[in-house]
């Protein structure tokens, strides 16, 4: 029974078992001391309930005999106990060497730690350094590959810019011909809109003169409806007084007549307020035909920017029946086959632009595929370093568990001893 109570003691106390190596000497000793005394007392405590309760079942004649065999048997016990205390000294002696010992192996697995520590982080540091270094070679690369490039299109670019300026100098100047028509053509209608606009100011004076007119009108009702209420106010504190009734009959005729004008002025008033409404509708009629005439302006400046040049074309019919005309014909042909050479350049510098920016495209993938590759690394990485991490721990549970089989050992060659130290580690326990 007590090897069953000791062993569960160290099931609930093992996972204390390492505030075992901060006790010190002078504690494991007091522990020694006070624990012998404990057992004794505790054993004469129960042999002396035993034989009182034999006493009391044994009669008064067997009192001497049973003296002698208690005294006997408590000689015996004392002899037992300190033969017991001697045992637990010694046990208290291989306890200390084993917790010296135990202090030196945890010493040496810092030191192996500590070691381990410093290599990774010299690894990590040299891998920090080779990535600062590829990086910039990337950097480096990239940058000379763009800045060849970007002289290469920059050259094209303004060879083609001194062809654009050449072709559009001769563009301008078929333009400006066509301008002068246009600008005739606008004048017209600017002349045709300041009419309009004229017309849509006469209606704006209008709606405003029937504006005031109307808020006079409303005015003018106001003072209307205050007047009847003020009399239908008299009527009333005149029904309640004996008043005549000559004064009845003309204050119901001054009703009438108000109750008529007030109806007469809702009527001028619905009137003009039919309108405003038709003057509105016609500025609104007048605005669309406003804007109308502003885009038929932009349209006609369109087109006749479109039908240059067919007006240059129609101008040089006439010309052909000249003795000149063969010379204009070749000029005109020269003139198609410049417009068709631009033509195609400016094909060519299209499919050159396509291609830089497939070569652009094909840059950015390089890139993403090397953002790609250096993801992969970091995680290679990260796998690295908790792989470290498990060895670690795995040493570490190796080192336990040596400790640990080496502890199981001993409790099964000295219950008694561990049953002590079980009382030391609870001790130790209580004291943090």
């Amino acid at each position: 029974m007590k090897l069953t109570g000791a062993i569960k003691l160290l099931q609930n106390l093992w996972p204390c078992r390492t505030r075992l190596v901060c006790l010190s000497a002078d504690e494991l000793c007091e522990l020694k001391e006070d624990k012998p005394i404990m057992l004794a007392d505790t054993l004469t405590a129960k042999e002396r309930e035993s034989m009182e309760e034999k006493e009391e079942t044994e009669g008064d004649g067997e009192k001497g005999q049973q003296e002698e065999e208690i005294e006997v048997k408590e000689r015996e016990s004392e002899d037992e106990d300190q033969g017991e205390v001697m045992v637990e000294e010694a046990e208290l002696e291989e306890l200390r060497t084993q917790v010296f010992q135990l202090l030196l192996e945890l010493d040496e697995t810092r030191e192996v730690s500590q070691r381990h520590e410093e290599s990774f982080v010299e690894l990590q540091g040299l891998l920090d350094e080779e990535r600062l270094a590829s990086a910039h070679q990337a950097e480096s690369f990239t940058r000379r590959s763009r800045g060849f490039k970007l002289r290469s299109v920059q050259e094209e670019m303004n060879s083609l810019e001194e062809e654009k300026e050449s072709e559009l100098e001769e563009v301008q100047q078929e333009l400006r011909s066509a301008q002068e028509e246009v600008l005739v053509l606008q004048q017209a209608a600017e002349e045709a809109a300041a009419e309009r606009e004229n017309d849509i100011a006469s209606l704006q004076e209008e709606l405003c003169r029937l504006r005031v007119e109307l808020q006079r009108l409303q005015a003018t009702a106001a003072e209307y409806e205050l007047e009847i209420t003020t009399l239908r106010a008299e009527m009333s504190m005149r029904s309640l007084s004996t008043a005549a009734p000559g004064d009845v009959t003309q204050l119901q005729e001054e009703i009438i007549s108000l109750t008529d004008e007030c109806q007469t002025l809702s009527s001028n008033h619905k009137e003009l307020s039919n309108k405003l409404e038709q003057l509105q509708q016609q500025q609104g009629v007048c605005d669309d035909t406003y804007l109308q005439v502003r885009t038929e302006g932009k349209t006609e400046q369109t087109e006749q920017l479109k039908a240059d040049s067919y007006i240059t074309l129609s101008q040089s019919g006439p010309k052909l029946q000249n003795p000149d005309s063969l010379v204009v014909q070749d000029e005109i042909r020269v003139l198609r086959v410049q417009q068709r050479q631009a033509e195609e350049m400016a094909q060519k510098v299209q499919q050159e632009c396509e291609g830089l920016k497939r070569e652009l495209e094909d840059l950015q993938h390089l890139y993403e595929r090397s953002q790609q590759d250096r993801a992969a690394l970091e995680l290679q990485l990260q796998s690295c370093k908790a792989e470290f991490q498990k060895l670690l721990g795995r040493k570490s549970q190796f080192a336990q568990g040596h400790m640990s089989m080496g502890a199981r050992e001993s409790r099964r060659s000295n219950p008694a001893a561990f049953q002590l130290k079980d009382d030391a580690t609870t001790a130790a326990a209580y004291f943090t």
